[in-house]
């Protein structure tokens, strides 16, 4: 009797462990995470990613939040993983990227009467650039020293410091960027050029994937390629 009654509270827990919800964590960026008046969430990483953990059964929560402090909770334990980010050896030591979740391009943007070159000689030691604060782009741009004039707390904000003049390029996200200036009428005022190719994808603590059976990460994966879209836009 007793050990059928520890067999029964043994299934009751690991049922109870796995129909925890996963916390993870986004920022307010179009095209890839919206928040909407009613509620709803969409987006293209997001819609990715909630089709991924559908696929596992697993309930998932996603709460959006400035990106700094989203990558910050998950390193303190607050969180179990953010999205949408690329990869960097900083992320990679706390946590394990799943990805692609959705496609990135990092572009220059520069203003469109600037005569300079962002893919010539001395531009980084010359130009005064800038990324958003807690972005991989901030960090990249810091550790191949160039001369980072601005890092504003949001993404939006970018775009305002290089049509006031306070950067003479900025470096962003090409669908996020993109997105913002046809919303400010803004296009004709700026020209970009490729600096590199940068998916996005998913960063789950390894705390969380500790706790975990053996497969769930190739699991994850399999299912982020299935969920992945036909045609990107």
């Amino acid at each position: 009797m007793r050990r059928g009654l520890l067999w029964v509270m043994g299934c009751w827990a690991v049922w109870v462990q796995a129909a925890q919800p996963l916390h993870l964590l986004t920022q307010e960026q179009a095209p890839y995470a919206m928040q909407l008046a009613d509620g709803g969430q969409v987006g293209l990483a997001l819609d990715t990613v909630r089709c991924v953990f559908q696929r596992l059964g697993q309930p998932a929560e996603i709460k959006f939040v400035a990106w700094t402090r989203a990558q910050r909770r998950v390193e303190s334990g607050e969180g179990d993983g953010y999205f949408p980010a690329s990869r960097n050896t900083q992320r990679d030591a706390l946590s394990q990227w799943f990805g692609p979740v959705a496609p990135q391009q990092w572009r220059w943007y520069l203003r469109r009467d600037s005569r300079l070159d962002p893919l010539s000689p001395g531009f980084r030691q010359y130009a005064r650039v800038g990324a958003y604060a807690g972005s991989n782009m901030l960090h990249w741009l810091q550790a191949q020293h160039y001369q980072v004039t601005v890092s504003p707390p949001e993404h939006d904000q970018i775009l305002d410091v290089l049509l006031a003049g306070r950067a003479d390029a900025v470096l962003a996200a090409n669908l996020a960027m993109d997105k913002l200036l046809m919303q400010r009428g803004a296009a004709s005022q700026v020209r970009s050029v490729l600096a590199q190719d940068k998916p996005l994808g998913l960063y789950l603590s390894h705390r969380y994937l500790a706790q975990q059976p053996a497969a769930f990460a190739g699991k994850l994966q399999q299912a982020l390629v299935r969920c992945q879209p036909a045609t990107p836009p």
